[in-house]
């Protein structure tokens, strides 16, 4: 049984770009890759990564963030995704389930869109299909514009329970846990910068129908960034998709409700095509909720 902290720690280059990825042996057939929010790195996946022990997980900092080099220059979407794929070539892994968190899933979706084959199953927490249906409240967009909570612990304190909502933002305890594992890799200013440029103007809504992959749309209830009816036009424009809505939880449901989003997961990426498809939890087939 593997614990979070097992693992090869390697950096590759692709392109010229250097990227730093670890590999979780385990036991399941598939690896599972992992994508990060905005400014996050592979540091904070341990609460989840604790409930997959038998999981063989891949993770890889996205440019500009955690141990990842960051480009010259922005980078859009597209590019991002082909440098995920191409550390996937350096590690060996031709193919793998996706998940990606918050901004990791817009890039998670490129993926499976502009590389079909890499992908078994796709895994899309908390995340955008680039088409706001209910945008953010203002106070939260502010917090979203602003690295000041990567540079100082008070702004943090008081930012991440207005991003987070859900668990994070009702218990001191796991807002301390938080605040800690974020502190090992913040982002530089202009890394985060060019993270937030890379999604500027970016939809998947054009191509996101023609995905095939059985894909799974988990969501928090209480998600004050993506709201979920953000999640519902997702999960209608999908081909394949099972959404699931975890009540009460926020936004960072996979790292402050870990119990809960581990089995929804674990069931997701060990069932049969048979098993997953519409209509399933909380998906409305015939029409996306206003």
């Amino acid at each position: 049984m593997a614990t979070p902290q097992d693992g090869i720690e390697r950096d590759v280059v692709v392109d010229g770009l250097r990227l730093h990825t670890r590999r979780r042996p385990g036991t399941t057939d598939t690896p599972l890759l992992l994508i990060h929010g905005i400014g996050g790195s592979m540091e904070s996946w341990t609460p989840l990564l604790e409930r997959l022990p038998d999981r063989e997980v891949v993770m890889i900092d996205c440019p500009g963030v955690g141990r990842s080099e960051r480009p010259r220059f922005p980078i859009r979407m597209p590019r991002i995704a082909d440098l995920l794929v191409g550390a996937l070539d350096e590690l060996g892994v031709t193919r793998a389930d996706v998940l990606g968190f918050s901004l990791g899933g817009v890039v998670a979706q490129e993926i499976a869109h502009r590389h079909p084959a890499r992908v078994r199953r796709l895994v899309l927490v908390a995340t955008i299909c680039g088409l706001w249906v209910r945008p953010a409240g203002l106070t939260v967009q502010r917090a979203l514009l602003s690295t000041e909570r990567y540079r100082s612990r008070e702004a943090a304190a008081r930012e991440i329970p207005i991003l987070a909502g859900g668990r994070t933002a009702r218990d001191p305890d796991v807002l301390a846990a938080i605040l800690a594992d974020r502190e090992g890799h913040p982002p530089s200013r202009l890394g985060y910068h060019f993270q937030q440029l890379a999604v500027l103007g970016w939809t998947s809504a054009p191509w996101l129908p023609r995905l095939r992959q059985q894909t799974l749309v988990l969501h928090g209830g209480e998600d004050p960034v993506v709201r979920v009816p953000n999640a519902r036009l997702m999960a209608f424009l999908l081909r394949n998709a099972t959404m699931e809505v975890v009540p009460g939880a926020g936004h960072m449901l996979l790292f402050d409700e870990p119990d809960k989003a581990a089995p929804i997961l674990e069931t997701f990426l060990a069932s049969t095509p048979a098993d997953v498809g519409h209509p399933l939890g909380d998906v409305d087939r015939a029409r996306p909720a206003p």
